[in-house]
Order: structure tokens, then C-alpha cells, then sequence
């Protein structure tokens, strides 16, 4: 067999999708075109360019040209990705006086957000391995794209809840897309750079969405919000069905007991988030359903757990995430989640002393600039050997820069948080980056399954710490102005308990980064032990050289490419409408000619 195919004799080839379709390099016929945009093609790529875990694209080697249009696609989809929630969750105080809601309204708004985004986490990583994740990003952000488009012209509570559900299930679709687009962008030996950029990439949307508010709500108040919102989903819709990513290994996956376990943990963390999100504004045991919910919750979650470790193939692999540096480090990102919602109280605090809007934009700007300083550095210095130092090394930043803050009373301190606020938006995006690595790299020494389960982890333990922030702190901010404090030194206070929290949890990632190097440091004595007791080995045959498979994407025929065309120049038309155009133009821009 070798001999009739020498040329192939080193090489791992893989279907991509299922044996019926025709080749990406076959001619198509026109009437088939349409359905082979949602396809994924044939391809054999060598082992050196498949993905380890199904699901996941190719790849394969691309030229300049190639790579930069990857990172631009990565870039518009992250930040579509992110902003979308950011500009809710920055905005809560003039959403809510804009729209007239009470309190509890307006954080449903955030809340639905991330019932939505903790379930569809467990779910859409099954979804992506067995039936692409390229037709689930296009329906969900075509259907996102309408609704935001509908919310414009006919606002409404209910309206705006759906459409904030929905993108939760977008960004869990578009997170793993930006992360994939911009892997494409870099060469071999850069691909985690390229990693640590796009996960950096959706962090840097809160600090966009202070600087870009101010000037969207003066143009035309929330409707603004939601322009902006639908263009990027236009625009992203385009990048997405022009650049195609290289095609994935697709596995059938899916067996009946996900589904149960989908209900009861999917329930039972969405019920925790509502819990989370909602409890500071009605009472934590004040409320019936608050109560009940956490009774339901928590039996829901156990029982999935007992239904999980029983499984042979578990839809989450509860008994490897229970144990190891995955689960310690876990809590560490829960933690750091939690201290990173010190900067609404300190852009509070700005607005307590006076601050003007100028030197509110100029934090906003402060801010952004960290984050991007944050992403771009973790990327250039990232070591797969020495994730827990930077880690270790933001949260202690972290807490220097919140306890600077909880010390700054008056208004000649105003200039101070400049600098806390950007070196705090530099920690945020500074640590995250090392935090996924951490977990990749441990998972993949025992196999993909344990890559998944990791996966899904972190992005349940980011959007609940998104939650469990302002939630912790809001709260102890309210107690401290019920017992006679003013909201100035409730504020302070709180910055005070940031730097309490952030102190202890740099001790607790200190620990942690001494027991790896002590661990390590055994690995190592163990293996020169071994080297000293082994024989020679014998020499082996020389392995031929890596042959590249030369994919390239494919372009959409010319009636796809004209539909993509006009849908971006529609996404740019509402996104310049946000800013400039009054809502009656915005609907005649809207209207179809003649």
C-alpha cells in the first residue's frame, strides 16, 4: 500500500464534511451554489495542518494578502462580538432614564444576555463539531441583524429582551470565530500570539463602548444603540460569507442524554445568572422567585453532575475540570472577573468630584488605550512555559491600582485615574490571554474531550464573574449609603474592598505559581533520572518534509459576492446613521428604490 502511494505515505488526511459533497475544486452547478455556501468542503490536509479537536478549522499556510484580510474579519467579528453587550451594560443609567424603566428592567437587560450565553456555551461546541459552526453564526446573526433592525422603528421591553437573549447565542457563535480568523492571520510559530490577540480582541469592547456612548446617545438616544448594533451584524454577516475559514473536521457527536443534561445544567446556571444579576435590585432574599430559583438551581446542577460523571462520554468531563490546576486557576479567573467591575465604581467616583464630560472622555480614552496596550503586549510576550506570572502579575496591578483609587477624595485627585483606570483596562486584557493558555495547554495533554470541557468552562466562569462583579460590589456599595455613609465614600469603600480581594487572590496565584515550579521542577529530575538509565536509541528512518496543502479560500460567485457587497454598504450606511443621520433619513435609507 505504501508502495502504490509513496507520495502520501507520511500524511493524516481527514474528511471535512460529509462523503456526498463534491470537491471545493469541482465545478458546481449554479442551482447548487446557494446550498454549497453553508457547506463545508472535501479537502485532505496533512496531519501538520489539521486541527487537534473536531469542529475546529484547518491550518493551512496563507499569503499576506490572505492573512491580513483574516485579521481584519477577526477584528470587525470580535468587536461585534463584544459590543453589542458592552453597550447595554456601560449604558444602564441613561437606558433607563432614556426608556423609563425602573432598576430591575434595566438589568434584566444584561442578565438576559448572559442566561443566554452560559446555556448556549454548553451547547454550541456539540453544535459546531457535528454540523458546522458556519451555518450557526450566519442564522444567528442574520436573525440578530433584523431584530436590532426592527427595535429601531418599533421599540418595546419585551422586544429589547430578545433581542438581548439572542446575542448571547451570537457571541458564543462569534467569540470562536474571531479566535479562529485571527489563528489564520499568523504563521505556525505565532499561532498563539494570534490566539491571545482575538480573545483580547472581544475584551477591548467596554472600553470602546465609554468612548463611542457619549456621542451615539447625543445623536439619537438608544435607537442609536441599536443602528450600530445591526450594521456591525450586517457587516460581520459580509466578512463572514466572503472570507470562508478552511474547512473542520465534522464528527457526530450529539446522543440523546445531552439534551438532558443541556436542560438541567443549561437551567440551572441561567437561574445563578438571573440570581446574580437581579438580586441586588430586588432583594436577594427578599423576592420569592430569587429563593425558589436558587432551590431549583442548585438540585438541577447536581443532578446533571451525577448524570455527567456516570457517562462514558460526558458532555463536560466534570471529573477532570473538578481536579488539577484547571479548577484552582478556575477560581482564580472567577476572582479576577470579579475585581475588574471596580472601574464602573471608579468612573462613579470621576462623576462624584466634579469630573466634566471632557475628562470623562479622556478617561474613556485612557481606558481603551490600556486595554489595547494589554492585548498587544500579552501577545508579543507570551510563553507557554510562564502563563501564571502575567496572571499573577494583572491581578496585583489590579489591587495597587484600586487601593490608589480608594484614596483619591478630591478633585485635585482627578488626574490619578487616568492612570489607575488604564493600568487596570491593561491588566483586564493583559491577564485573559495567559488565563485560556493556561487551560489550553493542560487539556490537551490528556485529549480533545478534556480541550472541550475546558473550553466550555471558561466562557461559563467569565460571564458569571461578569455578573458576580458588579453584583458583590453594588451591593456592599448600597450597604455602606445605608448606614449613613455618602455614595462618594460608599464608592471609595468599595475601590478599598477591590484591593482587599485583588490582594488576597495575587497571594492565592502566588501559591499556585510555586506549586507548579515545584512540580515542575520534579518533572524535570524525574526525566534526567530516566536519561541516565536509557539506552541509545536506535536511529530511525528520516520523515520526509511537510507537504503543504495549498488551500485557498474559495471565492462566491458573482450574484453572492453582489448580495455581500450590498449587504456591507447597508451594515456601513446604519453604522454611519448612528452618528449623523436623523431616524426619518435612516428609514428612507432603508426603503427600496421606486
Amino acid at each position: 500500500m505504501l508502495n502504490a502511494q509513496p507520495e502520501y505515505w507520511h500524511l493524516a488526511v481527514y474528511r471535512c464534511a460529509m462523503p456526498d459533497h463534491l470537491d471545493s475544486q469541482r465545478e458546481r452547478r449554479p442551482t447548487r451554489r446557494f446550498r454549497d455556501f453553508l457547506e463545508e468542503e472535501v479537502v485532505e490536509f496533512p496531519v501538520h495542518e489539521r486541527s487537534p479537536v473536531p469542529g475546529s478549522p484547518a491550518t493551512p499556510t496563507h499569503g499576506p494578502t490572505t492573512r491580513l484580510a483574516y485579521a481584519f474579519v477577526a477584528v470587525l467579528v470580535g468587536i461585534t462580538a463584544g459590543l453589542s453587550s458592552a453597550l447595554v451594560s456601560v449604558n444602564t443609567l441613561q437606558l433607563q432614564q432614556i426608556l423609563d424603566l425602573s432598576a430591575h428592567q434595566v438589568a434584566w437587560l444584561s442578565t438576559c444576555y448572559v442566561m443566554s450565553a452560559v446555556s448556549a456555551n454548553l451547547l454550541l461546541i456539540k453544535v459546531r463539531q457535528q454540523y458546522g459552526l458556519r451555518r450557526f453564526a450566519l442564522a444567528f446573526l442574520s436573525l440578530h441583524a433584523v431584530l436590532a433592525l426592527i427595535l429601531v422603528f418599533v421599540p418595546g421591553f419585551e422586544a429589547t429582551l430578545l433581542v438581548r437573549a439572542i446575542s448571547g447565542f451570537v457571541a458564543v457563535a462569534l467569540i470562536p470565530l474571531c479566535l479562529f480568523n485571527m489563528m489564520q492571520a499568523f504563521p505556525a510559530r505565532w499561532r498563539l500570539r494570534g490566539l491571545v490577540l482575538g480573545i483580547g480582541v472581544t475584551q477591548c469592547a467596554i472600553p470602546l463602548a465609554h468612548v463611542l456612548s457619549p456621542s451615539l446617545l447625543a445623536s439619537q438616544g438608544w435607537r442609536s444603540l441599536f443602528l450600530l448594533e445591526a450594521g456591525l451584524a450586517l457587516l460581520s454577516l459580509a466578512a463572514l460569507g466572503m472570507l470562508r475559514l478552511p474547512p473542520a473536521e465534522r464528527v457526530r457527536v450529539f446522543q440523546p442524554l445531552d439534551l438532558l443534561t443541556f436542560v438541567l445544567m443549561g437551567s440551572g446556571l441561567a437561574l445563578i445568572a438571573a440570581m446574580l444579576g437581579l438580586g441586588r435590585w430586588e432583594g436577594w432574599f427578599q423576592v420569592r422567585w430569587i429563593v425558589a430559583s436558587l432551590f431549583i438551581a442548585i438540585p438541577a446542577l447536581v443532578l446533571a453532575g451525577a448524570i455527567e460523571t456516570s457517562r462514558q462520554t460526558p458532555l463536560l468531563n466534570l471529573r477532570w475540570l473538578g481536579r488539577g490546576d484547571v479548577a484552582r486557576f478556575a477560581v482564580a479567573i472567577f476572582m479576577a472577573r470579579i475585581v475588574l467591575a471596580e472601574q464602573a465604581f471608579a468612573i462613579g467616583v470621576v462623576r462624584e468630584l466634579g469630573g466634566t464630560a471632557q475628562q470623562l472622555a479622556m478617561l474613556s480614552i485612557a481606558m481603551l488605550g490600556g486595554a489595547v496596550a494589554g492585548v498587544l503586549i500579552s501577545a508579543l510576550t507570551v510563553n507557554a512555559e510562564k502563563l501564571a506570572r502575567p496572571m499573577m502579575l494583572s491581578v496585583g496591578i489590579i489591587a495597587l491600582a484600586a487601593f490608589v483609587d480608594s484614596v483619591s477624595d478630591g478633585p485635585h485627585h482627578l488626574q490619578r485615574f487616568y492612570m489607575t483606570q488604564a493600568a487596570i483596562a491593561f491588566a483586564g486584557t493583559f491577564f485573559l490571554g495567559p488565563a485560556l493558555l493556561l487551560g489550553i495547554t493542560n487539556a490537551l495533554q490528556h485529549g480533545s474531550r478534556e480541550l472541550i470541557s475546558f473550553i466550555v468552562l471558561f466562557g461559563i466562569v467569565n460571564a458569571l464573574g461578569a455578573l458576580a462583579g458588579p453584583a458583590l460590589l453594588g451591593t456592599h456599595n448600597d450597604w455602606s449609603r445605608a448606614v449613613g455613609g455618602t455614595t462618594l465614600d460608599a464608592m471609595l469603600g468599595t475601590s478599598r474592598l477591590v484591593a482587599v480581594i485583588a490582594g488576597f487572590t495575587t497571594i492565592y496565584l502566588a501559591i499556585l505559581l510555586a506549586l507548579r515550579i515545584r512540580r515542575r521542577l520534579a518533572e524535570l529530575w524525574g526525566q534526567c533520572a530516566a536519561e541516565q538509565t536509557s539506552q541509545p536509541a536506535p536511529a530511525g528512518t528520516p520523515i520526509a518534509q511537510s507537504i503543504d496543502s495549498r488551500w485557498r479560500p474559495p471565492r462566491p460567485g458573482n450574484a453572492l459576492a453582489a448580495a455581500f457587497t450590498a449587504l456591507a454598504l447597508l451594515g456601513v450606511a446604519l453604522i454611519v446613521a448612528a452618528w449623523y443621520l436623523p431616524v426619518s433619513s435612516a428609514v428612507d435609507l432603508l426603503r427600496p428604490p421606486g
